[in-house]
């Protein structure tokens, strides 16, 4: 008998979507490379209010085979990875992921510290799709019985909930990018990347 997990797993790699538990609440996703999926959780998440989804990857090793990642970019995974840190850059030509996934040649990409999502993204060997398990407009969810309430009343449905228990409430992910030499915050989360910079700077200057 499979146990969750690998019951999860079966899901991602048969073209399905999954909710499962990440750092700072519950997702919902897919394999990042399957398009029809991808349109899966968007029409789940809500077709009027869609935004190109962040995806996470199993480790710097797999981030590194699909973007491109700056001096300064690569600094910041470093100190930051695995965490709530997500990072604009641009793809690779090698990259399998899905053009749902990409806005103007970039997707937004992180190393999760919940073992759950890392396990995911490395049992298929590939990034998968992490948005938040909610309803366009509706609260962060850090139980599956909240998804569930959202997501498991209407059509289509996710097609597995894999329940990592409760999460406690954290801030989005703080969402970077390199703009011109420079870090730019596109979405303040929890890791304050300017404050930190500055407190690395201050211990060493």
């Amino acid at each position: 008998m499979m146990s969750d997990l690998e019951t999860a797993i079966s899901v991602l790699k048969n073209g399905g979507v999954v909710v499962f538990p990440t750092e700072t609440a519950y997702a919902i996703g897919c394999d990042a490379r399957d398009s029809q999926a991808v349109e899966k959780v968007m029409a789940i998440k809500g077709r009027d209010c869609w935004k190109t989804p962040p995806v996470i990857a199993a480790d710097l090793k797999m981030v590194e085979h699909e973007v491109e990642l700056t001096d300064n970019l690569r600094e910041l995974a470093d100190q930051f990875w695995p965490g709530p840190l997500t990072i604009v850059a641009h793809i690779k030509s090698s990259s399998l992921v899905s053009p749902l996934v990409l806005r103007e040649n970039t997707v937004a990409i992180r190393v999760s510290s919940d073992e759950i999502a890392s396990q995911l993204s490395k049992a298929i060997n590939a990034p998968i799709v992490s948005t938040s398990a909610n309803l366009c407009g509706g609260p962060n969810c850090y139980r599956i019985e909240e998804v569930q309430a959202q997501l498991g009343t209407q059509l289509p449905q996710p097609d597995y909930f894999l329940d990592g228990g409760p999460r406690e409430a954290r801030p989005a992910s703080t969402i970077v990018k390199e703009e011109n030499g420079e870090i730019v915050v596109l979405r303040q989360g929890e890791i304050n990347v300017c404050n930190e910079q500055k407190n690395r700077l201050d211990r060493t200057g």
